[in-house]
C-alpha cells in the first residue's frame, strides 16, 4: 500500500521539527558516549599501510587539483563572463573528476581490505575499553557538519586505537 502526502512547505518545516524534538528527546533518554577517531592516523600505523597510505596521498593530490579546476571555471561561469567552451570545459571537468574519484575509491578499497579488519577491531577495542557506544570517523564528521563541537581531550580515541593495534 503507497500513502502519500501532499504537504505544504509549512506543514513539512513543523512535521520536521517534530520528529526532530522527538528524535532528541529519544536520544536523551538513553545517552552513551561518542567518540571520535582519526582513522587516517590509526591506518598510518598500522602494519601493511604503505599502499593505502600512497594512493590516499595520490588521490587527495590529483583529486584537489581538479576541484581547483571546477571551482575556476564554475567562478568563470557564475560572473558571466564565461564562453561556451568555458561551459564544456566545466562540463568536461565535472565528469573526468566523478570518473577518477570512483577509481580512487575502488583502490583505496581494495588497499585497505588487508588492514581494515585489523583497524576496524582496534578502534572497536579502545571504544569498549572506555565505554563508547559510538565512534565516528573525526575527519568525515568534521567535513560535513556532523560534529559541531567535541571535546577533543574527552572524545578523542586516536591514540588508544593506535595503541590497541600495536598488540
Amino acid at each position: 500500500m503507497k500513502v502519500e502526502l501532499n504537504l505544504s512547505a509549512k506543514q513539512t518545516t513543523m512535521l520536521a521539527a517534530v520528529l526532530i524534538t522527538g528524535l532528541a528527546g529519544a536520544a536523551t533518554i538513553k545517552a552513551g558516549k561518542l567518540g571520535l577517531v582519526d582513522v587516517q592516523q590509526v591506518i598510518a600505523s598500522s602494519k601493511g599501510s604503505a599502499d593505502f597510505t600512497a594512493i590516499n596521498k595520490k588521490a587527495d593530490s590529483a583529486l584537489a587539483i581538479q576541484v581547483k579546476t571546477i571551482q575556476t571555471l564554475q567562478n568563470k561561469i557564475s560572473s558571466g563572463k564565461a564562453s561556451a567552451a568555458d561551459v564544456q570545459a566545466l562540463s568536461k571537468a565535472q565528469t573526468t573528476y566523478q570518473t577518477a574519484s570512483k577509481t580512487y575509491d575502488a583502490q583505496r578499497q581494495k588497499a585497505f581490505a588487508p588492514i581494515a579488519p585489523a583497524v576496524n577491531a582496534a578502534v572497536a577495542a579502545a571504544a569498549k575499553a572506555q565505554g563508547y557506544t559510538v565512534v565516528l570517523d573525526k575527519r568525515k564528521a568534521a567535513a560535513s557538519g556532523v560534529i559541531i563541537y567535541a571535546n577533543s581531550q574527552t572524545t578523542d580515541l586516536t591514540a588508544a586505537a593506535q595503541k590497541a593495534l600495536k598488540k
